[in-house]
């Protein structure tokens, strides 16, 4: 789902959706959740995933907690996030300010795997040189790859150290044959970037 600068993925399970990232602020992150819900009617939004803690992806967190999610985010973050969620917002009220409903917080020391008998959400916190903490999401069934900022896809993809990191993860992982889903950008297939990521000599199909 693209929007502004920045994009979401969006995940349905069997009775529930998966969201990744919350760009912005609240009025992205409430577009997005109603065009999600208006395409997967009757599925509440049960998680939100984080893939970093900047705001571009990371300033609409406050909506998703009033819509009841549970917010997934890599460690040591889950502190920051706990306190900076709590806080009342007195001059701009938001929905969550409104609502007050309650904070659930998911840290991911290593991996986490949410699934049902739908499809599969393998979530990974990878080293980087992007920031402290960050998921890395692999959805199985349509075997897609959610990456922000380590790798941007827009025409030709630099190998850096951020599109390193995602090939060490690749090849930790068993990642193969991946679209890659940008948080910016759009989708590059993980077949032919393999001199970015690294894997040129490995095999990136």
């Amino acid at each position: 789902m693209q929007a502004g600068t920045a994009n979401n993925l969006v995940v349905a399970m069997k009775d529930h959706l998966v969201m990744f990232d919350a760009p912005y602020g609240e009025a992205q992150s409430r577009m997005a959740i109603d065009l999600a819900k208006a395409k997967y009617p009757g599925k509440p939004v049960k998680y939100v995933v984080l893939t970093h803690h900047h705001m571009d992806h990371a300033g609409g967190l406050r909506t998703y907690v009033a819509e009841g999610a549970t917010i997934v985010v890599a460690a040591p973050n889950k502190g920051h996030f706990d306190k900076a969620l709590r806080r009342p917002r007195t001059v701009a009220n938001d929905e969550q300010q409104k609502a007050r409903k309650p904070l659930r917080i998911t840290e991911v020391k290593d991996q986490l795997v949410l699934k049902d008998d739908t499809n599969e959400i393998r979530i990974y916190n990878i080293k980087n040189p992007h920031a402290e903490g960050y998921l890395l999401g692999h959805v199985m069934k349509e075997n897609v790859v959610f990456v922000t900022d380590l790798i941007s896809p827009r025409g030709q993809i630099p190998r850096n150290e951020g599109s390193l990191a995602v090939g060490e993860a690749f090849k930790k992982y068993g990642i193969t044959n991946s679209t890659i889903a940008g948080g910016h950008g759009t989708t590059a297939k993980q077949s032919e970037i393999g001199p970015a990521l690294g894997m040129e000599n490995v095999g990136s199909r």
